[in-house]
């Protein structure tokens, strides 16, 4: 008789250990895959500003040539205007403790070179996203680079590594940026490597 009692008992045990493995796991798969599910999200609305703020940049640009000033810059709009506003812009209204920054650095009298990066928190991990771009001078430089380049979305690995303006994401393995327009190229060499420009011989 006990040693039925006995036996039970170590069966109750077995099947208490076998549930909460199963619970446990089951939880497990449950909270990853609601993790992954939110990561992505957020670095597709870290993309979406991060592609706002190159198409702030440019606007800024065609405004006026001297207002893209080198330097880390935030984003303000006046006036219906993108300009610049402090060294960072606070976006964590969207983002946790999310930042978004502006890089511009001098290539030349007439080309700058645009990052544009996002950077927040997702639980307690730090996460960013850059996208670099090249600004010319349009109303002093005319380049012999013409055409329209190929938008990254899309674009494969290998294509969207070559592509200037497009970057890869290696989670959601997919292409995301703003592809560099071919006017801003200005040596064949960095023309002809952007899909979808082709460089006119003066």
């Amino acid at each position: 008789m006990e040693s039925e009692k006995g036996q039970s008992l170590i069966e109750l045990v077995v099947a208490i250990g076998i549930f909460v493995i199963t619970i446990g796991s089951v939880s497990f798969l449950v909270l990853n895959n609601y993790t992954s599910g939110q990561l992505s999200k957020e670095i597709t609305q870290a993309n979406f500003l991060a592609q706002e703020g190159l198409e702030a940049v440019r606007s800024i640009r065609d405004n006026s040539w001297s207002n893209l000033t080198a330097g880390n810059h935030g984003l303000a709009i006046s006036d219906n205007n993108w300009v610049f506003q402090g060294d960072s812009e606070d976006i964590s209204s969207k983002l946790k403790e999310g930042a978004r920054t502006i890089a511009v650095e001098e290539v030349d009298s007439n080309r700058k070179k645009v990052t544009s990066q996002v950077s927040w928190n997702f639980l307690e991990r730090p996460q960013e996203i850059q996208l670099v771009t090249y600004l010319t001078n349009w109303q002093k430089v005319t380049s012999n680079c013409q055409g329209d380049c190929t938008p990254c979305s899309g674009l494969s690995w290998g294509f969207c590594r070559r592509q200037t303006g497009c970057s890869w994401d290696r989670r959601n393995r997919l292409c995301f940026g703003t592809c560099t327009p071919c006017e801003n190229f200005l040596t064949r060499f960095s023309c002809i490597r952007q899909l979808g420009c082709s460089w006119l011989n003066p």
